[in-house]
């Protein structure tokens, strides 16, 4: 066989085990096909069920109608149909009218083919306002534009560049939303890029500060480029983090535009962009004082949302965040990026879609419910367990609705302890300030105080208070040691700045006693027990801790102290394998832990349920597979 016509099919066999959507986006990168010589001959369909056309000879009659206007430019379909293309001016723009006996069609603007430079210049700086292109790609764009007219692959090049810009996107959902079926794929973009541009590029960041600097403010300062208040709560979608909210300004808008601004996000805002949205007020409230009765209205409306109600704002929140992340997850978009990106992208794209819901008036509690059962929760919770290793201070529970109340609670006490000299109106005082204002009345300690979303990898700033300490040494060496002991470490481990010492403290504790507690006849208490003292151990890196738990846990299960559950001790294994930060060593530890308990199950049933999740849990992390081939072996083995 010739040797150009092996390599021909080994590329085609090759690229045929893409999934179609990777298979689009490679076609429509013209790098990719002129590197590995794949000619391509693109068919445009107009509509759902409209005509479809050679790419090469649609472009080519657009030309034509650009470069004469108000003619028409007859051009041929795939079914030898000819239909009559008709260009005419419209305000700034061009309209384009493709007709065809009884059926008229209205394409988008494509001045961006047009021979005059001028002409195809003025399109981009019109398409980029209307979708905030990030500014990196608008330069690129333009500076090709002024060079030379665009080919085929150029503008598909570009139109891929558009749509995946999230303005694009969310103008796209929200025009579908009403008829398009629910499903993840099609709500969750499956481009690393789209999230680049939602939240700003990780570049070589490797920590949640390098991030902010390097790509929250660049991606911050190319929404601001853009004139207008929309560009402005667009930013709010970034708003994970208080953080993040102080790099966003407002001296780029007018009093007009700040108002408008405000009443659409107490209207149409989502919890994340109302959140940041509070805090960008509260900051510059001394010059900007009309911004008090919104901040008052979106507190209280943040206040009063019950999380036990599917159709308030944080249970879709959560709802959107499981679903996105576990897509995310599912089809490893974003690669191995660091958890706190994960996250950011998950809750920006999350909060994108709230939006969309609440302009399109579909019913909140329906969304909800839906995400709630479609079984998204299962590989949302294995991502985040196997995140630990790398951000251990963040559980993925800590995305309930009730604890992202309280996440916003005590990001809105930060704001204002950072700016209570700020606040001069009577009734905004009253609702913020002081231990009888209703913002204090709904903090429940110790919720508002435990890590966001962000802040996985961050030790907290609190020193473990000393007397504290004295209380849990005396404990701890008490003859008759109970779980009780143990209260004042696994309360405060993601409170205060634990130091590997207490950690060890309570290994040494256990060993002590044999393994052996008194008071462990509460199965569900003891559980509680083991994963406090497994994100103990996490959080201060201990190995010491966790060898040690393992021998407990192992003592607990089979004096039948713990419930048994497969689940709940893969739970306690993860947890605890987030003491070693080296990926080998938490493989081995976290597959020979996982291995002892699938051999000691007896119960078929639970260990069919089980291996499915394993199975997904290992394509999650790859790593576990060598560690976990014998579990996964014995488990099939055993429900065969």
């Amino acid at each position: 066989m010739d040797h150009s016509v092996l390599k021909e099919r080994l590329i085609q066999a090759a690229f045929n085990l893409f999934p179609f959507d990777v298979q689009s986006a490679l076609l429509d990168d013209g790098a990719f096909t002129q590197r590995w010589g794949i000619d391509t001959i693109g068919i445009l369909t107009i509509g759902p069920d409209g005509p479809s056309f050679d790419r090469s000879q649609l472009y080519q009659g657009i030309r034509g109608a650009i470069r004469d206007v108000g003619s028409a430019i007859e051009i041929e379909d795939s079914d030898g149909l000819v239909w009559q293309l008709l260009t005419r001016p419209q305000g700034d723009g061009i309209e384009f009218l493709l007709s065809g006996g009884e059926k008229h069609y209205y394409l988008r603007d494509h001045s961006a083919l047009a021979d005059d430079v001028a002409v195809r210049v003025g399109w981009l700086e019109k398409a980029a306002s209307e979708v905030f292109l990030d500014r990196e790609n608008s330069r690129g764009w333009l500076t090709r534009m002024q060079q030379s007219a665009l080919s085929d692959n150029d503008f598909s090049e570009l139109m891929v560049d558009i749509r995946l810009s999230p303005r694009s996107f969310i103008l796209t959902l929200q025009n579908d939303m009403g008829t398009m079926r629910m499903e993840p794929a099609r709500l969750v973009p499956h481009d690393f890029r789209y999230y680049e541009r939602l939240v700003g590029k990780l570049e070589q960041s490797t920590t949640f500060a390098d991030y902010i600097e390097t790509g929250a403010k660049v991606c911050v300062e190319s929404l601001q480029f853009y004139k207008g208040w929309q560009s402005f709560v667009f930013s709010l979608l970034m708003c994970s983090a208080g953080s993040i909210a102080g790099c966003i300004k407002i001296d780029r808008l007018n009093h007009s535009e700040l108002v408008q601004a405000y009443e659409w996000i107490a209207k149409h805002g989502d919890p994340i962009s109302r959140i940041g949205a509070v805090e960008v007020a509260l900051a510059h409230l001394d010059v900007v004082p009309v911004l008090a009765p919104f901040i008052e209205l979106i507190v209280e409306a943040l206040l009063s949302d019950d999380p036990e109600d599917d159709g308030g704002g944080f249970a879709i929140l959560s709802s959107m965040v499981v679903m996105t992340a576990s897509e995310l997850a599912r089809k490893r978009i974003l690669g191995d990026v660091p958890p706190f990106y994960f996250r950011q992208a998950a809750i920006a794209h999350a909060s994108l879609m709230i939006r969309a819901i609440s302009e399109a008036g579909i019913d909140v509690a329906s969304v909800t419910q839906w995400a709630r059962t479609t079984g998204f929760g299962l590989i949302y919770f294995l991502q985040g367990l196997v995140d630990l290793r790398r951000e251990p201070r963040w559980l993925p529970d800590y995305v309930s609705a009730e604890q992202l109340r309280f996440e916003f609670i005590g990001r809105i006490t930060n704001a204002v302890h950072l700016n209570e000299d700020k606040i001069k109106v009577d009734s905004l005082s009253k609702l913020l300030l002081g231990p009888n204002s209703k913002l204090m009345q709904a903090t429940q300690w110790p919720f508002p105080l435990l890590p966001g979303p962000m802040e996985g990898a961050i030790a907290a700033k609190r020193p473990y208070p000393d007397e504290w300490l004295v209380e849990v040494k005396a404990a701890l060496a008490a003859d008759r040691l109970e779980a009780k002991a143990f209260a004042g470490l696994v309360n405060c481990a993601l409170l205060f700045d634990m130091e590997e010492a207490m950690a060890s403290m309570a290994a040494d504790a256990l060993r002590r006693v044999r393994f052996s507690l008194e008071s462990t006849e509460d199965k569900d208490k003891n559980f509680d027990l083991v994963v406090g003292l497994a994100t103990l151990a996490a959080v201060t890196r201990s190995r010491n801790l966790a060898d040690a738990l393992r021998v407990f846990t192992r003592v607990m299960r089979r004096r039948k102290r713990l419930a048994g559950d497969l689940n709940e001790e893969l739970r306690i294994v993860l947890t605890t394998a987030a003491s070693f930060k080296d990926p080998e060593e938490w493989a081995r530890f976290s597959g020979e832990w996982i291995t002892e308990i699938v051999f000691e199950t007896s119960d078929k049933n639970a260990a069919k349920a089980f291996l499915p999740k394993l199975r997904r849990l290992v394509k999650i992390e790859p790593m576990l597979a060598k560690h976990c081939a014998r579990a996964d072996a014995a488990l099939d083995a055993f429900t065969h």
